[in-house]
């Protein structure tokens, strides 16, 4: 019994030590391709039949897939409106926008009151059905499960108000939504992934927090907290695995079973906001705490990310600069404009870069 008891304790430690390894090994690397797609940050990218679609970003409509058996962009029917702040989703052969904002500026941007739906085989947009006015909401996190659209999270009103832990559901075939239970957290600026029967969501932060000499005080307001909702049982719970750094307009993707978060924004008493290059992984099924494996070679916040071919991509996002106005803004922004540590990234980066585990 002794002898078996500890054959079965080195096999399950090295079980545990061959995942740590595999997944220590893997390797961010920037992509080269041979032209450049638009920058842009709080944008949307989806895989979808072999290809990589960019959609919307700040001031953004347009889209660009990447073919990445030519490394080539190409530019495709643009959205019928601005879209900002949100995650795409591919299902079958089409993208789905279910949030996002679309006009407005910081702080005031309004949320969208439709899906939209893109047919990437037909290069064209449709719109869908209504979000009542009362769910509309952008930052939020959205994934597919068995041929529907959910949607969790999200803040109301632009940067001002209303971080909600909202959850609804988009019937494609039906073109109507449903409102389902709430989520533990509020939190915007968040991104879910689902895996196997059970949707997570990561990250985010409480825009609505504001103090009355810092109206930006919210960048220190990040949730650590996982959340998991089982579509089998219907309910919710929170793991127990909370994020080492928590952070804003991160990303979270499945890359084989493991949930993967990366990048966004965060600050602290003691530090100024700036984007981030880190990224943690976590088996949900065996692990109770988050590793940390390579980091992005980019600080990116407003990042836009998709898994294709066993391989994670990521675009877009801000970087760059220790100081200056966000994203967009009038150099004569004063009353909204960040504290110093947030980086002046332009209109967002332009790099593509690919995670694989060796």
């Amino acid at each position: 019994m002794k002898i078996k008891t500890i054959f079965n304790t080195c096999f399950f430690v090295l079980i545990a030590t061959s995942f740590s390894v595999n997944h220590d090994s893997g390797k961010w690397q920037v992509l080269q391709t041979k032209n450049k797609a638009t920058e842009r940050s709080e944008c949307g990218m989806a895989a979808c039949n072999g290809k990589l679609y960019l959609v919307g970003g700040e001031g953004s409509s347009s889209v660009e897939a990447l073919d990445l058996s030519t490394l080539t962009w190409s530019k495709k029917a643009s959205a019928p409106v601005v879209m900002h702040h949100f995650q795409a989703v591919s299902y079958q052969n089409k993208i789905y926008v279910p949030e996002a904002f679309s006009i407005g500026g910081f702080p005031d941007q309004i949320p969208m009151s439709n899906i939209y739906i893109y047919d990437t085989e037909k290069d064209q947009w449709e719109k869908g059905a209504e979000l009542v006015l009362e769910r509309r909401r952008g930052g939020a996190g959205a994934a597919a499960y068995h041929g529907k659209i959910y949607l969790v999270a999200g803040i109301q009103h632009g940067h001002s108000s209303g971080t909600t832990n909202m959850f609804d559901v988009y019937d494609p075939k039906t073109n109507q939504w449903e409102k389902l239970p709430d989520a533990p957290h509020i939190r915007d600026h968040c991104s879910a992934a689902v895996i196997n029967d059970k949707l997570y969501v990561a990250g985010g932060r409480n825009t609505s927090y504001h103090e009355p000499d810092n109206f930006m005080a919210f960048f220190s307001k990040t949730v650590l907290d996982v959340d998991c909702y089982d579509f089998k049982s219907g309910q919710w719970t929170s793991l127990s695995a909370r994020l080492p750094l928590g952070s804003g307009g991160g990303a979270l993707v499945n890359l084989n079973g493991i949930l993967y978060y990366m990048g966004g924004e965060r600050a602290t008493k003691a530090e100024s906001n700036a984007p981030r290059k880190n990224t943690y992984f976590l088996d949900p099924s065996t692990a109770n705490n988050w590793a940390e494996t390579e980091s992005l070679e980019y600080a990116r916040n407003g990042m836009a990310a998709a898994v294709l071919n066993n391989k994670i991509y990521v675009f877009g996002g801000a970087g760059g600069g220790p100081r200056g106005p966000r994203p967009g803004s009038s150099p004569n922004d004063t009353l909204h404009r960040p504290p110093p540590g947030l980086a002046n990234a332009g209109s967002g980066q332009a790099t593509v870069e690919l995670f694989s585990i060796n």
